[in-house]
């Protein structure tokens, strides 16, 4: 497996949460909104997995091997893809700073975590979809066999810290108690 396989399958999980995601704003939109504890479950999984793990693969070991080796041509492809983890990071507090009042019906909060929903889902979408059908096409051209050894180590260093194979089966477990919130049926029998 390479460097790059790590990171696109890391995507597929990130997508499928992103689905998810956009369930549950379509729940909200028509009044049903999900309970507050989908969205905690939700930041988990989005600062843990997609930022903290799969963010910091791409910005500091990938992004930095690249800075080594090519100076600054890569410079605008690597600028573009952080600025987009950090408007990520501004969405993901957003929803964050939302949800006291989401959870108490206050329609500012909603809104705002609507909007903030809205941006992180469609700015993460793209985001991958430019790395995987632009980026990393660039990046495996440029990185010679040796260099791409040594992102593989890397990657499966930073696995080994989180437990490996362990912590992503954990956060495909997530994404799926995130699915089971939206399942849920209240007293009516109308799903949630």
């Amino acid at each position: 497996m390479k460097a790059i396989d790590i990171l696109t399958r890391e995507h597929g999980l990130i997508l499928r949460a992103l689905e998810v995601l956009s369930q549950a704003k379509k729940q909200i939109e028509k009044n049903q909104p999900p309970p507050k504890a989908f969205f905690d479950k939700a930041l988990v999984f989005l600062r843990g997995f997609a930022d903290q793990f799969h963010h910091f693969k791409e910005e500091y070991l990938m992004f930095g091997l690249l800075a080594l080796k090519k100076g600054d041509a890569f410079d605008g492809p690597i600028g573009g893809l952080r600025f987009q983890h950090e408007r990520c990071r501004a969405c993901i507090d957003g929803i964050s700073n939302s949800l006291t009042g989401y959870a108490d019906g206050d329609d500012i909060a909603t809104t705002t975590l609507l909007e903030n929903l809205a941006a992180y889902i469609s700015l993460l979408r793209r985001h991958i979809y430019e790395e995987d059908h632009t980026f990393f096409k660039m990046v495996e051209k440029e990185l010679s066999r040796e260099e791409e050894d040594i992102l593989l180590m890397q990657f499966n260093k930073e696995d080994e810290k989180m437990g490996d194979q362990n912590f992503y089966d954990q956060n495909r477990q997530r994404v799926d108690e995130m699915e089971t919130y939206l399942r849920r049926e209240d007293t009516d029998g109308r799903r949630l």
